[in-house]
């Protein structure tokens, strides 16, 4: 890639650069907490039918609920009639004594630990507790669709900002900026810049020499393309085609399983706000692992391993009792750091994947393939209520079956970036050396020129 080349012939990444990255990993540090918020505005505290208003008496209001098995009054039913004596586990009777119904009421709820959800506020229990997964799935409609209209609004901004901070980069800028100094004092300002005239001229014609090289290069690389940075291309060139239906069930996969074990805290029956800690911590030594497989073994069996290993564990998981609360969250760590590490492989691989004419399609296309998953995933959470563990075999059979598509992937580590769809075909026949060595003699000019540059 000519952009790619020059970057290194000049020296590669400067400090500009990582001011760059650094400005943008504060905000990417707090999106996945927005993300997993409904944990806490969605949490579901213990709560109760609330006697009849006639019944104002604790003791008497005790009449009117009946117990489980633990002793605890029953979530979502209630007496028909209050009770005398010790009310029934199971709150029927066959004489019909200590039937129940669904709470007529309204509920009770323990605030002591969350004083106010989303639950609390609409009554979403019972018969209405699926609708808290919905408000999950409409969050990430929402994300998806900021992602869409925003993107497109930032890349024009973009431009308008980059035109604006051109001026910034004008030698007179200096100039311009000595205004509030006095009068006497504003030929200082300007005085530094007259002996730089001279060689500023010398530097003018290596620059315009690296940008004619630059510009032939890339408009080769344009002439060589034979695709339009559409996503419509991704579906009707074949070769594209295969790619984009493989990195789409990956990014899928990846995003539903992780949602799926990230939005269910209260399920592990320990402290939400210790498990929810743990999670937000396994995500370095995941991410450390993932970057040493990555560049040992390569982007291929990091792919595989993190999708299949993150699908064994949701699965066993599944299988484990309810009451093996250190077992199952124990489990669930591991499986979300494997998912966190199948997302910094996804997002490398699939830069390596795609050309360079539909690469930042294909990376946005891949990222709302991902929120597609996140919108699915609350909602097969409401599956639970035919089965209580049939949500997690479903979100660990989507990343074992994921990690077999990526057999169909090529490997990218230690190969040249592909410019056209041609590069992607001649990798497949083994010929990205020759390809490279192509590339090298076309930067010879460049070379050249940099070395002038930084000669004596």
């Amino acid at each position: 890639m000519a952009f790619n080349d020059l970057l290194q012939q000049l020296g590669g990444i400067g400090r500009f650069q990582q001011i760059q990255v650094t400005l943008l990993l504060l905000p990417m540090l707090l999106m996945a907490s927005h993300n997993t918020l409904q944990n806490f505005t969605a949490a579901i505290p213990t709560h109760h039918c609330r006697p009849p208003a006639e019944a104002n008496l604790s003791k008497e209001g005790e009449a009117w609920l009946p117990r489980d098995r633990q002793g605890q009054p029953e979530s979502c039913l209630q007496f028909t009639s209050p009770q005398q004596g010790p009310p029934f586990p199971n709150g029927t009777e066959t004489d019909g004594v200590g039937a129940t119904e669904p709470c007529t009421n309204g509920w009770i709820y323990d605030n002591s630990t969350f004083p106010s959800t989303i639950v609390t506020e609409w009554d979403l229990v019972c018969s209405h507790r699926v609708l808290r997964q919905l408000a999950q799935s409409l969050y990430m409609v929402g994300v998806l669709l900021g992602a869409i209209v925003f993107g497109h609004l930032a890349d024009r901004c973009g431009v308008d900002a980059h035109s604006h901070a051109g001026p910034c980069r004008h030698p007179d800028w200096l100039c311009l900026q000595s205004g509030p100094v006095p009068a006497g004092w504003r030929g200082l300002c300007c005085a530094p810049l007259a002996p730089t005239a001279v060689g500023g001229l010398c530097a003018v014609f290596r620059r315009l020499h690296l940008l004619l090289v630059l510009r032939a290069s890339l408009q080769k690389e344009l002439t060589m393309g034979k695709v339009q940075a559409s996503a419509m291309e991704l579906l009707r060139c074949p070769t594209l085609r295969r790619l984009f239906l493989c990195l789409s069930m990956l990014w899928f996969a990846t995003s539903f399983a992780y949602y799926g074990l990230v939005m269910d805290l209260q399920g592990f029956g320990v402290s939400i706000y210790l498990i929810q800690v743990i999670f937000g911590a396994v995500d370095l030594p995941a991410k450390l692992v993932s970057f040493l497989v990555i560049n040992s073994l390569g982007r291929r069996p990091a792919q595989m391993a993190s999708l299949l290993l993150a699908g064994i564990c949701i699965l066993v998981n599944g299988m484990m009792p309810r009451d093996q609360s250190i077992v199952r969250t124990s489990l669930a760590v591991l499986g979300k750091g494997c998912l966190a590490s199948s997302f910094n492989c996804i997002f490398l691989y699939t830069g390596e994947v795609y050309p360079t004419m539909i690469r930042q399609t294909g990376l946005g296309m891949g990222s709302m393939t991902a929120r597609l998953g996140s919108i699915v995933s609350p909602l097969v959470s409401m599956t639970s209520e035919l089965y209580p563990t049939l949500p997690l075999f479903i979100y660990g059979t989507i990343p074992v079956a994921a990690s077999a598509v990526v057999v169909l992937l090529p490997e990218t580590m230690g190969q040249p970036l592909p410019d056209t769809v041609q590069d992607i075909k001649n990798r497949r026949r083994g010929k990205p050396k020759r390809q490279q060595q192509e590339q090298q003699k076309q930067m010879i000019p460049l070379q050249a020129s940099a070395q002038e540059k930084n000669g004596p």
